[in-house]
């Protein structure tokens, strides 16, 4: 699936209709009758304003805690942000958590990776890094290039392809840029993820995008999107904004617009650009993340699983289930239906946790957006899930850059052992 990108005011507390521009429904194989569905769309405009899970059961991995994670920092030095196979085993990730080796016989920890694409709604950041405050949670952002020029400079991008200033999201405000600054760099100082989001926007409908682009032109994004962070203060003259504190050697990763593009063109522009890790492509059931065996890029792409109370397949990412459930459409939905729709959301994140928990440990890959469709419904889902499972034994909730940290320090045959094991809910 994918979605869009959507982008708002940061300001306003109205929030705008939802401005589709493309929607792409296509069926993935399945093993049984269900199909996986995948949506690939992108939102131009901010989008407004079941069954109860169990309980994780109890297990011998529950009864053994394991030792081969720890939010401690008391006695550890911090690790950069590089997440680039270079982090040393028992060093402080900058979010708290200090990966280290399996001992024999020992179960991996859960993960919960959370990922937000785009981030460019102030309320929400705030939102996320109130989580964090509440239960140990730190999260991947995934930055749209865009966001670092305004309405009045954006003819300092051009995508590949498209003419200059032509973006499928839109523009801040000069008032905004400030505010994003801010947001960015208390995500930073917080332990949290800065990845790209690339810029423009363009997928199916708004072509060429990602499905037409060539490694020079994924390269092309990758520079400007390198350079509207790098040149944030210059490429917008008589703003008055804090230094950005996010640097290139931070941004380790992506995730395509709609989830759009080619393994082989995309792979060697990450490469080129430093990168070591991709989360465009999807998984079907969850399993152990592996590197691309030619390009030796981590894939961390989102699963497909069944959706609470129904057998259907489908990506586990907000946007997905929107369309599932409302068509992605949230006029004279109720809020009693929204809160049922909410209900089956937090259920299917209760049992792809429970799978996994008391399965194969593979980390949970989850997308998201910062949203309110359908009245917060999906939101609201993703913080219950995250304030109920944070900081539960054996129960990490990381960056991307922390997972790989975790995996890069495991000896490589045991974490063989681990991407064998048959993928839950598959």
């Amino acid at each position: 699936m994918r979605v869009g990108h959507r982008r708002v005011g940061r300001h306003k507390a109205l929030v705008a209709a939802t401005g589709v521009l493309a929607l792409v429904l296509t069926a993935c194989g399945s093993s049984n009758a269900a199909d996986d569905v995948t949506v690939t769309s992108f939102v131009t405009g901010s989008p407004e304003s079941s069954a109860v899970a169990s309980e994780p059961a109890t297990s011998s991995a529950a009864a053994s805690t394991s030792e081969s994670a720890s939010a401690s920092t008391s006695a550890s030095p911090t690790a950069t942000q590089s997440g680039d196979g270079t982090v040393q085993e028992g060093v402080a990730m900058p979010s708290g958590f200090v990966p280290t080796k399996l001992k024999d016989g020992e179960k991996p920890p859960q993960f919960i990776v959370v990922s937000f694409d785009g981030v460019g709604w102030h309320e929400k950041w705030q939102h996320w890094f109130d989580v964090g405050k509440q239960v140990p949670f730190h999260f991947t952002g995934f930055l749209s290039g865009t966001y670092m020029l305004s309405d009045q400079t954006k003819m300092a991008y051009q995508g590949p392809g498209h003419s200059p200033g032509n973006s499928s999201i839109s523009w801040n405000s000069p008032a905004d840029l400030p505010v994003e600054i801010q947001d960015l760099n208390q995500a930073i100082d917080e332990g949290n993820e800065i990845g790209t989001h690339f810029n423009g926007h363009f997928c199916a409908g708004a072509e060429p995008s990602g499905n037409q682009w060539t490694t020079a032109d994924w390269n092309s994004e990758l520079d400007s999107f390198f350079s509207l962070v790098k040149n944030v203060k210059a490429n917008n003259p008589g703003v008055q904004m804090d230094d950005l504190k996010l640097t290139p050697d931070m941004v380790k990763g992506e995730r395509t617009p709609c989830l759009e593009g080619k393994a082989e063109e995309l792979f060697p522009a990450l490469i080129a650009h430093n990168m070591s890790y991709d989360s465009s492509f999807t998984e079907t059931g969850i399993s152990w993340p592996k590197k691309s065996p030619q390009y030796g890029i981590w894939r961390l792409g989102m699963a497909t699983f069944p959706i609470n109370g129904t057998g259907k397949r489908q990506i586990t990412m907000d946007y997905n289930f929107y369309y599932t459930q409302r068509n992605a459409d949230s006029k004279g939905v109720t809020p009693e239906e929204s809160a049922g729709d909410q209900a089956q959301v937090l259920a299917t994140y209760n049992d792809m946790y429970n799978a996994t928990y008391n399965g194969n440990r593979a980390p949970l890959i989850l997308g998201n957006h910062f949203n309110e469709w359908n009245n917060s419904a999906y939101a609201n889902a993703l913080t219950d899930f995250v304030v109920s499972k944070c900081g539960q034994p054996d129960t990490y909730c990381v960056p991307f850059r922390d997972l790989i940290a975790w995996m890069d320090v495991q000896d490589p045959a045991v974490l063989a052992q681990l991407q064998a094991l048959p993928a839950e809910g598959a």
